[in-house]
């Protein structure tokens, strides 16, 4: 039997790698079909959890869900639009059908805004629309329609997928980036509001490029933020996924209110 001063093993904390698991926990991951969202999903499914993949198309989030399942995975899939508030409320609707209550939401879904080529004073009134209610509003909804059920009962962790671009300006990205400083800063107040039963924290990706959907780096990628990348390399969402797990997981207990940057040491 392993002992330790007298005490059995079954008498000590939890192991460091049993602080990880998240045996049967109800773990949420929006923009779940690709890219970090499927990746994050991949690896919560790895440690135990119970993954409920939320994304808009319907088709290739069920690709996504089957490739888990066939590795033993257990995995719930919900087609929605995040930046409806109609959307958020059929997610929340369709878990707590199901489940008593979530553990883990990760608001990773998100809208570019696609304003490379704009110039930055006739940016439309719908772009900055549509990108604030999916970076933003679809977030703080979820995190209020199932955050009500994580405080009253066993509390939970939220974990929302920042950029870059939301702590200093990115050429082209002024609603995107906008969009997550604002995210950055309701992480906080959450946090302040939300604790100790609900965890918030953020999680910042660097260049991370996918086989699963994501772009290919092109020239202009390439000459922006390569020489900005102590690691001398894009990143993978595979990469990105473990940090994840850490903030969902018991190991990250006293963890709220922060951000975690995974971008190869990039300045921002």
């Amino acid at each position: 039997m392993d002992r330790t001063n007298g005490r059995t093993h079954s008498d000590r904390h939890p192991s460091v790698l049993d602080r990880f698991r998240l045996d049967d926990k109800v773990c949420v991951v929006t923009g779940a079909s690709k890219n970090i969202g499927f990746e994050i999903s991949r690896a919560f499914a790895d440690v135990g959890a119970v993954v409920v993949m939320v994304a808009r198309g319907a088709e290739l989030l069920a690709t996504r869900a089957n490739d888990l399942r066939s590795f033993g995975a257990n995995v719930v899939t919900i087609a929605a639009d995040v930046s409806e508030k109609a959307g958020c409320d059929k997610i929340a609707e369709v878990i707590h059908g199901q489940f008593p209550q979530v553990d883990v939401l990760v608001n990773n879904a998100f809208n570019s805004g696609d304003t490379h080529d704009t110039e930055p004073l006739s940016i439309p009134d719908s772009t900055w629309e549509n990108v604030l209610a999916t970076n933003l509003m679809g977030p703080y909804r979820l995190a209020a329609t199932l955050g009500d059920r994580m405080r009253s009962g066993r509390g939970g962790s939220i974990i929302n997928i920042l950029s870059g671009s939301g702590f200093l300006p990115s050429p082209g990205s002024m609603p995107y980036g906008v969009s997550k400083a604002g995210l950055w800063m309701m992480t906080r107040y959450l946090a302040a509001a939300c604790a100790p039963t609900i965890r918030v924290n953020a999680l910042v990706p660097g260049t991370i490029l996918s086989d699963t959907g994501g772009p290919k780096m092109g020239p202009r990628i390439q000459e922006l933020f390569l020489p900005m990348i102590p690691m001398g390399r894009t990143g993978d969402p595979a990469e990105v996924a473990p940090a994840a797990v850490y903030l969902a997981s018991d190991a990250s207990t006293y963890t709220t209110g922060t951000v975690l940057f995974v971008n190869g040491g990039r300045p921002w």
